[in-house]
């Protein structure tokens, strides 16, 4: 994921406050702030949440709440590496429209998803985990309809959407 780090990195001027949406244990938020940017994190594992904090301020957060989080409108980036998979298709439609909400216009979004697979539980060596498969088109209009211009997408084994926010007043 260096790469596209670099990229998204690349795609604001520093500093740039960037949402790390779903960060783990805070890979990411260092590379960014590398890059000469601001980082927040957010994560639903309170452990996860424990050893990004090591690295930038994170907090422990559903995504399927993520707008109430933050100020509307604060934020220049929203970085959703992998984080979206674990929520259900009808559930993770809702969230690009938050990220939408809480990016300033003209922010830029990074998010992919699986689109290898199948849609399903799946028991992994550290617990049982909900993943949900997309098709690119579908998961590239579910970001359109939140209110992003698509400037790319990348296939492979995940679907990334790079996305930059439309002006206020577009849907």
């Amino acid at each position: 994921m260096a790469d596209q780090v670099e990229r998204f990195a690349n795609s604001l001027p520093a500093p740039s406050l960037i949402l790390d949406a779903g960060c783990g244990p805070g890979r990411d938020l260092v590379r960014f702030t590398a890059h000469g940017h601001s980082v927040r994190g957010v994560d639903l594992n309170p452990a996860f949440v424990a050893m990004a904090n090591a690295h930038a301020p994170t907090s422990q957060c559903d995504l399927r709440d993520i707008g109430s989080q933050f100020a509307a409108g604060t934020v220049d980036g929203i970085w959703a590496c992998a984080s979206l998979v674990h929520l259900r298709e009808s559930e993770t439609v809702d969230v690009p429209g938050q990220f939408a909400r809480l990016l300033r216009p003209g922010g830029k979004l990074y998010a992919c998803v699986r689109s290898v697979g199948r849609t399903g539980w799946l028991d992994e060596p550290d617990g049982r985990r909900w993943y949900t498969v997309w098709d690119a088109e579908a998961f590239a209009d579910a970001v359109a309809d939140a209110g992003f211009e698509v400037d790319h997408i990348d296939q492979g084994v995940f679907v990334e959407v790079w996305g930059t926010r439309s002006p206020i007043g577009s849907p």
